[in-house]
């Protein structure tokens, strides 16, 4: 019987080493007339140019494994990425000019402070000369970081909801073989109970996140690697610790790889309401309700008005591909989906398609 509960087992090997090849292709959008939109008073539509994939290995290591009286392991996972030119357009040394993420950090944080603490912040950006985009290389914007005058700044705050554990600004600094960065998970290992195999039963030892009310803020799911036998389930749920949350794909269909038949399940325009059509999403949306196809994610990523959303909007709400230029939707390359063989539980096929978005807003006092 497949389940985890012994370190002898096949399964368990597999498992607690991925032996599969995956991949993680980065796709950066670069802002091609950020002056001229400036310069014309935001009357001209933003121009975006999908620059990549810049395509990295990623490897899965499950380290600090215990096993517990209650048929749960816990555990913590070390993810591993290595560059694949040869996989890639485009090299690491490539330049993106994109929104600078920290100062649209700091507006967003500030917004509704006192306006001495704005006018603070003002003269500090016309003191250091931030603009409102920042030019860095791809490996810089990924793994690498670099320094920024504004992320001191925001350290230096000392806000107690903002505790930022690095120094240099980057999308995945400090994460490459980190260990702790996603956290503890707490699963069933199914060896008492096949219908549980690969269910979390919490994360960083919470049954629920603090990030989003009601249900949106319960830890369900598996980590979309390890299945239990799906039979003939019409939803199936996947906790991303990446965005703090749950996400919830549908049946949609069949697939067939290697021959193998399975179930196809996938995210739809349900997945990144926020109650605007769906109203049990709304729990989703803490504080203003903006319009579908965005999941508010900033209480999770520090503060930064994140949002997280399908790749060029694909499913969302027309207004944010027709306010910009550059977003070219394509269900083939942007849904997000997995196959599953449904008697087993085995993954055939995955396709995790994610799109960070960062929002910003005018502040007064802030030029």
């Amino acid at each position: 019987e497949l389940n985890l509960g012994s370190n002898h087992t096949t399964e368990y090997k597999l498992w607690e080493e991925t032996p599969i090849p995956m991949y993680l292709e980065f796709y950066l959008y670069n802002w091609s007339n950020w002056q001229e939109v400036v310069d014309s008073g935001w009357s001209k539509r933003p121009s975006f140019i999908e620059m990549g994939p810049y395509t990295y290995s990623e490897k899965h290591i499950r380290k600090e494994i215990v096993f517990n009286k209650n048929h749960t392991l816990t555990y913590k996972t070390q993810r591993i990425w290595h560059f694949v030119p040869e996989l890639s357009n485009g090299t690491l040394d490539d330049e993106i000019t994109t929104l600078n993420a920290i100062l649209a950090t700091v507006s967003a944080i500030v917004k509704n402070k006192h306006a001495i603490v704005k006018m603070g912040v003002n003269f500090f950006l016309e003191e250091k000369k931030i603009n409102l985009t920042v030019t860095k290389t791809v490996k810089e914007f990924l793994f690498e970081g670099y320094d920024d005058p504004l992320l001191d700044l925001l350290k230096k705050l000392h806000m107690k909801s903002i505790n930022i554990p690095f120094d240099k600004f980057g999308w995945f600094v400090t994460r490459n073989e980190s260990i702790d960065y996603d956290g503890v998970f707490n699963m069933f290992d199914g060896s008492d109970d096949i219908s549980k195999l690969g269910r979390f039963a919490a994360w960083n030892y919470e049954k629920r996140t603090e990030y989003f009310s009601s249900y949106c803020g319960e830890v369900n799911g598996t980590s979309g690697e390890l299945w239990y036998p799906v039979g003939d389930d019409r939803s199936i749920q996947v906790f991303a610790s990446d965005v703090c949350s749950t996400v919830t794909l549908y049946q949609d269909g069949e697939d067939e790889r290697y021959g193998i038949k399975g179930h196809k399940y996938a995210g739809d325009e349900r997945l990144f309401d926020n109650g605007t059509k769906y109203e049990n999403m709304a729990c989703f949306s803490p504080g203003e309700v903006l319009r579908s196809g965005l999941r508010n994610i900033s209480a999770c990523k520090f503060g930064s008005p994140a949002f997280v959303s399908y790749p060029h909007f694909y499913l969302a709400d027309p207004y944010y591909r027709e306010t910009i230029d550059g977003m070219h939707p394509d269900k083939t390359k942007h849904q997000f989906f997995v196959s599953i063989e449904p008697e087993t539980g085995i993954p055939l096929q995955a396709h995790a398609a994610l799109q960070l978005n960062l929002r910003l807003q005018k502040v007064d006092r802030i030029k």
